[in-house]
């Protein structure tokens, strides 16, 4: 009877911890979503800020609806997409040092997009589905080369993931150099950046977004017991290889879409879902929404700051989230690798 009193008490406080962290993040969000629409070459305050946003007549109107406020609403859709495509491609491996980033997604996407944007330059609609390819690729070589006895070591894994990370970088960088009349233009989309995106733009990255995220939540079950040993999760009746390979193919969705706007961001999908997890606990249904949130959160803060530090100048938000993201891979290197 007492231990089973602790227990309760010990999942009461798990769920307390997890609402308190789920209302932390939507006011981080909204705060957020405040302050990158009120910074700017031209910042608002509050009340000038309802004023533009409200009255078609302000002057600042446009400046707010057609340069701010797509900003911020592909941040938020970008940051969600890596989260959850971090949580998933963790689940994949089984090895939280995963991350589309670091295994080889986003720079599979990249440069597939960069394919698709020097080969059918008229065709910009295109860009996602062949990025989608480009970032399923490296995924699918990951875990067709987990499945042998010798690939269960989660160093073993990350090492691969950089390889392949590596090799697609190599096909950029040969990009680069047989169309380097056209570099300049590709120099945003290499370091990761979300200046000049429209309405256009946020319809492109909100598709596949929105149905990674409907598709992982519907799948969260499966998702739960891919946490398990092959053995224990077949016996409970999930077909493993098709389960990891379904929730890759998600993962490579969502990377797809937001590589397809923001270009070569990195390490959100290894910061916020490892920073959530030991408040929402293992379960997906869970942690799923919560890394959207923790991601979005994330992307939006880092492209405010991205704007505001070295004003009229804007830094490379892919360049600050890699500042972040990598002392944080180190730290997590050194926990949980013996």
């Amino acid at each position: 009877m007492l231990v089973w009193r602790r227990a309760e008490l010990r999942l009461g406080m798990l769920a307390r911890r997890r609402d308190a962290a789920a209302l932390g993040l939507l006011l981080a969000l909204a705060a957020a979503a405040f302050t990158a629409a009120s910074l700017g070459a031209s910042a608002l305050t509050p009340h000038e800020l309802v004023t533009a946003l409200l009255d078609a007549a302000d002057p600042r109107h446009v400046l707010l609806w057609q340069v701010r406020l797509p900003r911020v609403a592909c941040g938020a859709l970008v940051g969600a997409a890596l989260g959850v495509a971090g949580v998933l491609v963790q689940t994949a491996v089984r090895n939280p040092l995963a991350d589309p980033w670091l295994l080889g997604v986003s720079a599979g996407a990249g440069a597939a997009a960069l394919l698709a944007i020097v080969a059918f330059p008229e065709l910009p609609a295109l860009v996602p589905a062949v990025a989608f390819a480009g970032g399923i690729a490296p995924v699918a070589v990951l875990l067709a080369l987990s499945s042998g006895a010798r690939a269960r070591g989660p160093l073993r894994m990350v090492l691969t993931g950089v390889a392949l990370q590596a090799l697609c970088f190599a096909i950029v960088a040969l990009i680069l150099f047989f169309f380097a009349d056209r570099a300049p233009a590709f120099a945003a989309f290499i370091v990761g950046s979300l200046a000049s995106v429209g309405w256009e733009d946020v319809a492109i990255v909100a598709v596949p977004t929105a149905l990674g995220f409907a598709a992982a939540l519907v799948a969260a079950r499966p998702l739960d017991v891919l946490l398990l040993d092959e053995a224990s999760a077949t016996s409970l009746g999930v077909a493993v290889r098709r389960a990891r390979f379904g929730a890759a193919g998600l993962a490579a969705l969502l990377a797809a879409g937001a590589v397809s706007v923001a270009g070569l961001v990195g390490f959100v999908g290894l910061v916020a879902p490892n920073a959530l997890r030991l408040l929402a606990g293992p379960r997906h249904l869970l942690l799923l929404p919560l890394a959207a949130l923790g991601g979005a959160t994330l992307v939006m803060l880092a492209d405010t700051v991205a704007r505001a530090a070295a004003a009229p100048l804007e830094l490379p938000v892919g360049a600050l989230l890699a500042a972040l993201g990598a002392p944080y891979f180190l730290y997590l290197i050194w926990k949980k690798i013996p």
